[in-house]
């Protein structure tokens, strides 16, 4: 059920405009960025890079595309539940014998999907590079795969926001709130600076770019995935309690 759920999630968002659109705008800034590197790395100050060019396509490539993720899960995720929460359309599939943490997480499969195929557009120019420019694929592939978890964090935040409110428009910068906040913790002082920067995203999707897969960079987007999913799911079932 929770595939089924998926897929339907999917095929929707492909059916309106708003997810080719944000893939459009995608490509195009990935593209100008991508241009940008090999630019730099083929002009007169190349040989002073103390950076290859497979580190310069993993920070700024995938970690621009990670800025643009944090813009597109809002946008997608108001449509995935908010949406569906003022038309009642999601009481419907409530009412269907299905728990409702199945709904939620075939509503984050379909909404990670939609927000890796974005993700998916660095891989694919820099695997295009990779026979010319001997790249270290290692390297690409744990960017990806860090690429791919921080979709997944932004999709499940966005779900979040999205089960507060009704309307659209305020579940969105909800969600831009919280991910803010999560973006800007690691650059926090004090006493505490440590928590602040185990709580910033940045700090372990570097980790990737950097081509480390560390367990406790997996273990932050698990666990900070399910407590979002949990606050959710929390959420709604108060929701039908009334």
């Amino acid at each position: 059920m929770i595939l089924t759920i998926a897929r339907r999630e999917w095929q929707a968002a492909f059916l309106s405009p708003l997810a080719w659109v944000l893939l459009a705008v995608n490509q195009v800034i990935l593209a100008w960025i991508f241009l940008r590197v090999l630019e730099a790395h083929s002009g007169l100050q190349a040989a002073g890079r103390a950076a290859s060019l497979t580190q310069e396509l993993s920070l700024n490539l995938f970690g621009f595309a990670a800025v643009l993720a944090l813009v597109a899960a809002p946008l997608l995720a108001v449509r995935v539940l908010s949406g569906e929460l003022r038309d009642g359309s999601f009481e419907l599939l409530g009412a269907a014998p299905v728990r409702l943490a199945e709904i939620l997480l075939g509503k984050l499969l379909g909404l990670a999907g939609v927000i890796s195929a974005a993700g998916l557009l660095p891989l694919f120019m820099a695997l295009a590079l990779a026979p010319i420019a001997g790249l270290d694929l290692g390297l690409i592939l744990a960017a990806t795969l860090g690429l791919w978890l921080t979709g997944v964090l932004f999709a499940a935040v966005a779900l979040f926001a999205s089960s507060l409110s009704t309307q659209p428009g305020v579940a969105a910068v909800a969600a831009y709130g919280i991910l803010v906040l999560l973006s800007v913790l690691g650059r926090a002082g004090g006493e505490a600076v440590s928590l602040f920067e185990w709580l910033s995203w940045s700090e372990h999707l570097y980790g990737f770019l950097l081509g480390m897969v560390r367990t406790s960079d997996l273990l932050y987007f698990v666990l900070l995935t399910g407590f979002f999913l949990a606050l959710a799911h929390r959420r709604l079932a108060n929701r039908r309690l009334g």
